[in-house]
Parts: structure tokens; sequence; C-alpha cells
């Protein structure tokens, strides 16, 4: 819509009031009369020496007067080509796979300030508004959120959004607020007053997006107020970071196992479950927990073509007491490493350890090389000094930080676009594990390397070990039964072996490897005229810059020039 102001924004605007009531709010072309879509075109331009006044304006609609001004048809008249396109993909949807909903996909995107969708997100919507249970596997970062806040709001009732951690709650609760959108979390850290007048809102209609705890509907809740949850009616039930139901539903965090109880009792709504990693099995775990095997699976951006991916075989067999040898084996890592770090030119570097104590040597062994790095572990210091370091990586806090070591519990919640090396000292307990923390890397979409130490068998001894001892306090704490640790006991070192294989056959493609064991056999989708359609207008795809190379199956040579054993890779 021209939105021309004359030196007197009141007086324009009565001349334009004027003008429409005068031409009985139709187009004056094509008579269309729907308020919304109403433009007024001067008829002697402005540049011309056409005024203000109502008798040089024209009631046009949209599309009419995008008509007038060929070189701006996209500024004038953008929602009219996008609903002249949702039109003729309603026409041409012989098979009836868009939904009524869809309808109001342009004004719910642009609630958001979005324009387009990104690869993937229309797909998580249309089965949404399906009615469909859904998996939705995409990178941190890459909009899991939006898949599922779009279909809330085009939908009539409020959604449930079960998150594991309080702090994601609050500021996914904060961005939607800012969006002036109604949606609130109760946890256990509200007053009774401020819970009431929560619950109070829920009931009367008022929210949009409720956040909670599965733990919230659990035994240690007052009944009363699993009452009020329970006769909400959500359209949908969101599980935000799915991921958790297969690591803690049968021990830490067992509401996480009666997701799907929770589901019967609000009614059965849709499912849908989002999370940044799971392989084929890890998704039917999930989905088989949730008592949805036939859901609906959305796998995108597993393969990350820009980030160059190495194994590299540098024994480290440390011991209590460490040997001369340990000592030799400790000074190679620490040199590579040392020596990838000082190649990042403009950029971070994350390298991942498997435990505090090798963290701890590899600090002391870097310190003596000029690189003073910090150590991020769960267990350091005060919750202040690891949001120091968190602070310092991410550019929230002075000074900068460039380069750390972590544990993996660096991991959730750390969205850094500019990580250019990630090294892991061996690799993790699983390939979700280990997609988790390489995909930290270059999340901007540009070259980057991710380089995996192995010592064979070693790496594999040393995450049983730790693996077996978990599932053994659990037992002993009576969290678990001697039928569920045997279990998970079996399914711990199938993940284990399988990655460990992986890393060590460095005869075959590492990326192509990875991405059979995550996705599977990739098959085209077929896509309807009408779906394709919608694609074009409403989403966009988004490459990523590929690597120097694929890998050190691909291009051992290449492999060699990064990791420093040739001429340096340009």
């Amino acid at each position: 819509m021209v939105s021309a102001v004359a030196d007197d924004g009141t007086d324009w605007e009565r001349a334009r009031r004027i003008a429409l009531a005068r031409d009985d709010f139709r187009c004056a072309d094509c008579e269309e009369s729907e308020r919304a879509l109403l433009d007024v075109h001067h008829r002697v331009p402005r540049s011309a020496g056409g005024g203000d006044e109502p008798a040089n304006l024209l009631t046009l609609c949209d599309g009419c007067h995008a008509a007038r001004h060929p070189n701006l048809q996209v500024s004038l008249a953008r929602v009219m080509i996008e609903r002249w396109g949702m039109r003729l993909a309603r026409w041409l949807d012989v098979q009836r796979q868009l939904p009524d909903e869809i309808a109001a996909l342009p004004a719910a995107l642009r609630l958001f300030g979005k324009e387009r969708l990104r690869e993937g997100q229309l797909d998580a919507v249309l089965a949404a508004l399906r009615g469909e249970s859904v998996l939705v596997v995409r990178p941190t970062g890459a909009g899991k959120t939006l898949c599922f806040q779009l279909p809330a709001v085009m939908r009539q009732g409020p959604t449930f959004v079960l998150s594991p951690l309080k702090a994601l709650m609050k500021d996914q609760v904060a961005e939607l607020q800012r969006r002036k959108l109604p949606a609130t979390f109760i946890n256990g850290d509200l007053g009774p007053a401020e819970k009431r007048g929560r619950y109070d809102l829920l009931q009367s209609g008022a929210l949009k997006f409720l956040y909670c705890t599965p733990e919230r509907f659990g035994d240690k809740v007052r009944t009363e107020e699993v009452a009020e949850l329970v006769q909400s009616r959500p359209v949908f039930l969101v599980v935000d970071e799915a991921h958790c139901i297969n690591r803690w539903g049968d021990d830490f965090r067992p509401d996480y196992g009666r997701i799907a109880e929770i589901r019967a009792a609000l009614g059965d709504p849709p499912i849908l479950a989002f999370t940044a990693t799971a392989g084929r099995v890890m998704q039917g775990q999930i989905l088989d927990s949730l008592r949805v095997p036939d859901a609906t699976r959305l796998v995108t951006g597993a393969d990350r073509p820009n980030i160059a991916l190495v194994r590299h075989h540098l024994p480290y067999d440390a011991r209590p007491g460490e040997s001369a040898k340990e000592h030799a084996q400790m000074t190679a890592r620490a040199e590579l490493i040392a020596r990838l770090i000082a190649n990042v030119e403009a950029g971070k570097a994350m390298v991942f350890v498997p435990t505090v104590k090798i963290g701890e040597r590899l600090q002391s062994a870097l310190r003596t090389r000029g690189l003073d790095l910090p150590f991020y572990h769960s267990g350091l210091g005060t919750a202040n000094q690891r949001d120091l370091i968190i602070g310092r990586f991410t550019g929230r806090l002075e000074p900068p930080l460039d380069a750390v070591i972590c544990t993996n519990a660096f991991g959730m919640g750390i969205d850094v676009p500019d990580v250019r090396l990630v090294v892991n000292w061996q690799h993790p307990a699983s390939v979700e594990d280990y997609l988790q923390e390489f995909g930290r890397a270059g999340r901007d979409g540009e070259p980057a390397l991710a380089v995996v130490l192995t010592s064979g068998d070693r790496d594999a001894r040393l995450l049983t070990w730790m693996a077996d001892e978990t599932i053994e306090k659990a037992l002993v704490e009576n969290r678990i039964t001697s039928e569920v640790a045997a279990d998970r006991r079996h399914a711990k070192h199938r993940q284990i072996n399988t990655t460990n294989r992986l890393a060590v056959d460095q005869a075959t493609c590492f990326r192509r490897a990875l991405l059979d064991e995550l996705v599977g056999p990739r098959m085209k989708q077929a896509r309807t005229l009408a779906r394709r359609l919608l694609d074009r207008i409403f989403s966009q795809r988004v490459s990523a810059k590929a690597a120097p190379f694929c890998c050190d199956a691909c291009n051992p040579r290449a492999a060699a020039r990064v990791l420093g054993f040739g001429r340096q890779a340009t």
C-alpha cells in the first residue's frame, strides 16, 4: 500500500478516508471490496506535481494498483501475489493435501516477523495442520520452534509445550510475548498467587501457548493443578528436545518416559516432537515411547557439506600415574590440537573431551605451548563461573573467547555461528552425540573442519565403562529395574560399538557412513504440483558453501594437509 504522507499527516489520512468513502470502498478497476486489500492511488503522481486532495485520489485494490506501477509490483502487492498463489495451489490440490487453515499462513508468517520458511519447515506445518503426529529432526538453530508455533497460532485452542529446562521455556515465552502472543509457563518457582493467575488465564481461553516440564503432570504436583491442565484439552502437545525421552526416560527424568500417558489424559492431541539429533534407531525408540509409531518423520540437515570430516589415529592410553609413554602420547595430541587451533584464522574452536581428568591434563599440556584455554565442565566452580565462559565464547560478555576445552555439558543451548574448528578427543558414545558436537561448527554456512582423534578399541572401552557405571548407579538407587538396566546396557553398548566402527574405519567415506546411520537410504520425495507451488511461494533454500574436501577417506592428502602433515591447504 502507498503510504504517502503530506506535510500534515492528519490531512493526508483525512483525504485518504474521503477518497475511500467516495468510491464506496471498491476498486475502480475490478470492484474488489475487501477493505484490507484496498490502496489509494494518485491519478497525477506527486513527482509530476499531483497533490493529495481527494479529487486526485483513486481507490484501487492491491492487484490493480500494482498493474499501474510495473516497477513496484512486489512492494505494492506482495500480499496479493501470495494470496493468488495460495488460491492457485488450493485449486490444484486435487489430492486434498492442503488443510483449510493453510490460507492463514502468510499472516501467521508476518506475525513472527518472517517472509519465508526454511527448507523443510513447510512439511512440518502442513503435517501438523492435517492432524498428524510428527517427529522433526533439525539441527540447532534451523528453526524447529517455528515448526510448531506456526500451526499453533493457525488453530483455535491452546498448545502445550513440554520442555526439559526452565531456562529454555523462559526464553521461548519471552520471545512470544515480544511478538504480542499470549504465552506463559508454569513451574515450581512461581508463588501461589502468580500460579493461580496463570491457571485462570488458561481456563478462560486467554493463552495460546503453555510451557511446562513433564513433571508438572506427575505425582509430586497437587492433584488439583494436574486437573486444571487436563481440563484444557490442547490442540497440540509439543515435546521439545525429544531426545530426552531416550536418554532420561528410564532414570534421571522418568516422567519423560510417561509422555504417552500425559497425552492420553489430555485427550490424545497430535504430538509434535522435536530434536536436533536422532538417528533411525533413536527415532523409533522415541516414537515407540510416545505410542505414535506411525508418526510422520521429517529429518532435515543431517548432512553438513560445509564441514570437512577428518579421523586421525593417535594413541592415548592414560591410566592412574601417567607413564613416560602416556606423557609422550599426551604431548603428541596436545601438539596437534595446538597446531589446529593456531590455523583457525577467523572464528572459534571447540575441543571436546570425554572426562574431566583428560580435560585437565590437556589444559595443562596446552598451557606449556602458550595456549591458556578455559576448561568447561559441569563440576566447574559456581554457576557464575560457568556462565562467564559461555558468555565470553558466545560474545555476550567481555573479553571475547575464541577457543575452549569442554565436555558435552557445554552443548545444550549454545549456538555460535562462526565456530571453524571442532576437535573431539575421541568419538562420543553415539552417532547422534557426535553429530550434535561436530555440528557446532559452521553454523553460518561457511567452511569448517571437524577432527576426531581415535585410539581404536581403547575409546570404546572407556565409554563402555562410563555407561556401565551410570546404569549401575541408577540400579543401586532403585531408579530403574534390573530388566531396564539390561536393556539400556545393551542399547548403550550397541551405540558405542557402532560409533567406534565408523570412527576407526578410515577406508570408508565418513560422511556417507554417518548419514546412513542417521537417516538411512535417502529417497526422493514426490511432491504434487500444488505442494511445489507452495514451496516456491513460501520457502527458501539456503545453500552452505562446500568444504574444501569431504573426509579423510575421500581425500587423504587434503586431510593430511589440514592436520599439518604436509603443505597447508588453501
